[in-house]
């Protein structure tokens, strides 16, 4: 028997936002940090732009993808899409002084992903706290119980950092993608844990849809008219 994934690959997800953050801004996009959407501008029941502190901002379109927060937006019509933050907490150590892992390594919840420089990341936990984004000593314990079962040459691996991120989780697990409510209104949120991963692919769904106006066959699975069902 062949095996069915013959390769395996990962990637610096902060390095890849720094690179994604230059090619927009090199393309002359403009990032609003800080400015939260207070409200959606519709016009000719179609959505054309949003509503910040400091004013308004028109927009030909509008997506939506916003991650642990979509679900607080109250602008959205209709009503939030169901998506709720879960906590993952992960821990970091200096494998150098341990034979390389060669590639990730999945247990029944947990991984273990070895970079170039010799760190590798452990995680994570999954946690249902609200918007509670804390490292804590049980979920770090935890994180690290697992990883040296996984692993136990790593017991001596210098720990590097921790750190805590909130993962969107929609009623069903799965992405919700494509228009909603009006017209150029667009959501691409709830990839729970797999949000770098689905994160090209979700991309040109959203593109394809943005320029075409149809729906592709491979977002229909995850329109959020599901749930209304």
């Amino acid at each position: 028997m062949r095996p069915a994934l013959r390769k395996d690959a990962q990637v610096e997800n902060r390095r890849l936002v720094q690179a994604l953050v230059a090619a927009v801004r090199a393309r002359g996009g403009l990032f609003r940090i800080g400015d939260p959407v207070i409200d959606l501008i519709v016009r000719r029941n179609r959505a054309a732009g949003v509503v910040v502190p400091g004013g308004r901002i028109g927009a030909e379109r509008v997506v939506v993808a916003a991650g642990a927060w979509s679900g607080l937006l109250k602008w959205i019509p209709g009503s939030p899409p169901p998506v709720q933050p879960v906590r993952g907490q992960m821990v970091c150590v200096d494998g150098r002084a341990v034979p390389p892992l060669g590639r990730v390594i999945y247990g029944m919840e947990q991984y273990l992903v070895p970079r170039r420089d010799g760190r590798v990341l452990m995680g994570a936990t999954v946690e249902k706290t609200g918007f509670d984004a804390s490292v804590t000593a049980g979920g770090v314990s935890d994180v690290i119980r697992e990883g040296l079962r996984m692993s136990p040459g790593l017991a001596e691996a210098p720990v590097v950092e921790t750190w805590a991120g909130l993962r969107p989780m929609s009623k069903d697990g799965k992405p919700i993608l494509g228009p909603v409510g009006l017209e150029r209104l667009v959501l691409a949120t709830g990839h729970f844990r797999n949000g770098i991963l689905l994160a090209p692919i979700t991309g040109r769904l959203i593109a394809d849809h943005l320029e075409h106006g149809a729906v592709p066959a491979a977002m229909a699975p995850f329109l959020a008219d599901r749930f209304d069902r």
